[in-house]
């Protein structure tokens, strides 16, 4: 593919583009295809999560792997034409605000895993490793740490793992970003700083119990 020359004089138009990509709600799509408003069901999550508990594993794989390639798919067409993973990367964490605060949405929507794990599988597959053990892991020692873990200390991995600095800085946002969006829990949860450090290391909202739902599948009646 020819190699990008000028990356300056269209790089807001990647960025754009990148995030208008992200905006576009494929769960909600989906759970409207049959009948349901993800904003109106289970977390008011607009992802993959709330998608396959509300509708069920088929349609929310099916977003997962959307979203998944709305980080994947752009990061990889950027590094075929010439840039660098760092360049490259940030188009991909452009995707992911996208989708965690989507335009189509009025705001906040996803969580922004799948679309990550996309721009980290395309960036440095080996990280991909790290962020899927610890997805596995959650299944064991509670999904809520196992993701702070798996994401909020991958940036530490990237550079044990020798990666670029570039990449690392860039790996640090998209880390940045994730977190930054499960503090800010879903509609309605508090925004008391206590209860925004709560949600960031456990996923989990004070007086939730250790069978309770986390705040991506939060308390029911």
């Amino acid at each position: 593919m020819p190699v990008i020359s000028s990356p300056i004089l269209y790089w807001p138009l990647l960025l754009a583009g990148a995030y208008l990509l992200g905006s576009i709600p494929f769960a909600q799509v989906l759970a409207r295809l049959n009948g349901v408003d993800l904003r109106e069901v289970g977390s008011g999550n607009v992802g993959a999560g709330n998608l396959t508990r509300s509708v069920g594993p088929v349609w929310g794989l099916a977003a997962g792997i959307l979203d998944g390639l709305k980080g994947l798919i752009p990061v990889l067409l950027l590094l075929r034409s010439g840039l660098g993973p760092g360049a490259a990367g940030l188009v991909g964490v452009a995707a992911v605000i996208g989708h965690n605060w989507s335009i189509f949405m009025r705001g906040r929507s996803g969580r922004g895993l799948a679309t990550a794990f996309g721009v980290i599988l395309a960036l440095n597959p080996p990280l991909a490793i790290w962020t899927t053990g610890w997805a596995v892991a959650g299944w064991k020692i509670g999904g809520g740490l196992a993701g702070f873990l798996g994401w909020g200390l991958l940036p530490i991995v990237s550079i044990a793992m020798g990666a670029p600095v570039t990449e690392s800085m860039l790996v640090l946002l998209l880390s940045v970003v994730l977190i930054g969006r499960r503090m800010q829990g879903n509609p309605g949860d508090s925004m008391e700083w206590g209860d925004m450090m709560r949600r960031a290391l456990y996923d989990r909202d004070q007086g939730a119990s250790s069978t309770a739902e986390t705040a991506d599948d939060p308390l029911t009646p």
